[in-house]
């Protein structure tokens, strides 16, 4: 009776869980107003729209997304290209790069000189390092003079001597903030000096990109009502009213590189900048914003996002990076499609819940419970190897051979039935025909044993001369 009042008592209360999942089910969901910037979510404040019309102004063929770190999408590219050999790149303690290590120092010595002015000095250094003659020291010389003077002009100037791509990829970062380490950095940098193309729209960017690029970001004060406009689209005015970035980029006054203002606020701070780098080019981009779904919805806005992405150019390859944003795929818990959603989430806590009753309710025993006897313990075998340590550890290995000796003969007795007073050349036939073991070693093995009953001491080669011929009795033995 109690039994079934149980029963019905877990159904009941499964039953009510199942009804509040549905009803949870099928409650609208709350909107989400977090400045996520993902592009599979549908919230406000997600990229959803503008992901899915991006294959209105570029291939859709072209277009992928990514959730890999920036190393691992541009390594195998940037690598191939240039040719890294990973073995002369560094010494990894096996081998010997002093040589290496010799060259770079000569090279930063003849640097100094060159930049004091002192090119005399650096054709000397060099022939006196590298013993080579007077011209080719005096063209190392000039050919290092000119890369610093192409370096002071444009950093990545050198890009533009390689040979060009023939198909072009476009980068794509829409964040909240926009971090990037060193790493990640050195590919990036050559990724775009080898013709390729950055869009970042964030607002706040890493301090190593921006001191690479020379852009300095000023806070500025942006009422909600602030008009933005684009270069190529004077006319046409753009008020973001929940925008929440609040920078200006400017060029700093040593930068090298060529910097083009694309976008300005209502005060003409610029907000949207394009930077040359090598072949290629950074897009830096403050509204985010403008990306977002709730931007995409209204038609007064919506095209300001692909005016910003129209200076790509239309046939190159997309890269929409959601790695900032998402982290890898299957990154964080094993769980987390599970709590991600309701349906799933409230499906885990009734498993959870059920086999918390079901635990409870049949906690109590039916039945006393029978205690576990553990059978005897054999320690016979366990005694034998102690003592026989103890035999060896003594060297007293006569001691061990007689012992030996009497368990082999009381063996013979009580398996074949011999006698064994008298060991003689009947017995070892017998012995012989019923063990499997030849007569030859039969004799060796009393012979042997007869030495070493008329000995006060044996060597230990003589023990284990002994101890292999009864081995190989007990094996044949056995195993007839």
């Amino acid at each position: 009776m109690k039994d079934k009042k149980y029963i019905i008592l877990i159904v009941v209360i499964i039953l009510m869980m199942i009804g509040m999942s549905i009803a949870e089910s099928n409650k609208p969901k709350p909107l989400d107003w977090s400045p996520t910037f993902i592009n599979s979510k549908t919230d406000p404040y997600g990229t959803y729209i503008a992901y899915q019309l991006l294959g209105d102004i570029f291939d859709k063929n072209n277009i992928r997304s990514t959730r890999r770190p920036i190393y691992n999408n541009l390594k195998k590219n940037v690598d191939d290209y240039f040719g890294y050999d990973e073995s002369y790149a560094y010494n990894d303690g096996d081998g010997d790069d002093s040589s290496s290590v010799e060259d770079q120092e000569l090279r930063d010595s003849i640097i100094v000189l060159v930049e004091a002015g002192d090119t005399l000095s650096a054709v000397d250094l060099y022939k006196k390092h590298t013993g080579t003659g007077l011209y080719e020291a005096k063209r190392y010389v000039d050919n290092l003079a000119k890369w610093l003077d192409a370096a002071k002009a444009d950093p990545s100037a050198w890009y533009r001597d390689l040979e060009s791509l023939n198909d072009t990829t476009s980068y794509i970062f829409i964040n909240r903030t926009f971090s990037v380490d060193k790493l990640d950095l050195e590919y990036l940098l050559d990724f775009v000096g080898l013709g390729n193309d950055v869009f970042i729209s964030a607002e706040s960017f890493s301090k190593n990109l921006l001191d690479t690029l020379k852009i300095k970001v000023d806070g500025v004060k942006q009422p909600s009502d602030t008009i933005f406009s684009l270069v190529d689209s004077p006319g046409k005015k753009y008020s973001f009213g929940s925008i929440y970035s609040q920078m200006k980029l400017t060029s700093e006054k040593d930068s090298r590189f060529a910097v083009r203002a694309l976008g300005f606020n209502a005060k003409w701070d610029t907000v949207f900048v394009e930077v040359n780098y090598g072949k290629g080019r950074f897009y830096l981009h403050t509204l985010p914003s403008a990306f977002a779904n709730i931007s995409q919805l209204q038609i007064d806005k919506y095209d300001f996002a692909f005016r910003s992405l129209s200076y790509l150019p239309k046939n190159s390859k997309i890269v929409w990076d959601e790695y900032q944003k998402q982290g890898a795929i299957g990154e964080n818990s094993e769980f987390r499609v599970i709590f991600d959603s309701i349906p799933l989430r409230i499906a885990f806590y009734i498993v959870i819940i059920g086999l918390l009753l079901f635990m409870i309710f049949r906690a109590k025993r039916t039945q006393r419970a029978i205690p576990v006897i553990n059978p005897p313990v054999n320690s016979s075998l366990e005694f034998l190897s102690t003592i026989s340590n103890l035999y060896y550890r003594k060297k007293d290995f006569k001691d061990i051979a007689e012992k030996r000796h009497a368990y082999f003969l009381d063996f013979i007795r009580k398996n074949y039935y011999l006698s064994t007073e008298n060991i003689n050349d009947e017995f070892v036939t017998v012995l012989s025909s019923k063990s499997g073991l030849e007569v030859e070693k039969l004799n060796n093995l009393f012979l042997l044993y007869e030495d070493i009953a008329t000995l006060v001491y044996i060597s230990n080669d003589t023990f284990l001369k002994y101890n292999s011929l009864l081995e190989e009795f007990y094996k044949k033995a056995k195993n007839k």
